[in-house]
């Protein structure tokens, strides 16, 4: 599986990475480090978007796949780079070229809605309550209609 270069340039360009004067502040901001503790400086947006200007082949590793797209980065960046965008964009491409070893997939319509690395992660922070659990495994719209299923048998009962 490979991403052409024309591909990962067009994502470029639409999430703006070229104004990135790599001032850090993104990588400052950025909760990874919360979350999985000391983070290599690859899995950085700052180290993402260098790889990406440097046609460094991103989609190998796991690298996209630790971002938790929460959107910080963005919303911190004085450039105005939309790092969330091209990750999802990026994710995106790598799950439509077939490779989605790195992407769960919702139980019940099998649609991609996480990344397996924030699943183990969340799941392991969750295993005491089964029923936050269901956040790992079906995505938001199969939630609600499970939800609401559960909801009108207690209604016809």
């Amino acid at each position: 599986m490979k991403i052409l270069r024309a591909e990962m340039d067009q994502l470029i360009g639409e999430c703006n990475l070229t104004s990135c004067f790599e001032c850090g502040k993104c990588t400052a901001i950025c909760p990874l480090s919360e979350y999985f503790g000391d983070v290599e400086f690859g899995r950085t947006p700052r180290g993402i978007i260098e790889k990406a200007l440097l046609d460094s082949d991103l989609v190998t590793g796991d690298a996209i796949w630790y971002c938790l797209t929460c959107d910080v980065c963005t919303k911190g960046c004085p450039s105005g780079v939309r790092f969330r965008d091209f990750i999802e964009g990026l994710r995106d491409l790598v799950i439509e070229k077939g490779d989605d070893s790195y992407g769960a997939r919702c139980r019940r319509c099998e649609d991609y809605f996480l990344p397996t690395i924030t699943q183990k992660l969340l799941l392991d922070k969750l295993r005491r309550d089964s029923e936050a659990a269901e956040f790992l495994f079906f995505c938001p719209s199969c939630r609600r209609r499970r939800a609401f299923s559960g909801f009108a048998k207690e209604i016809t009962t």
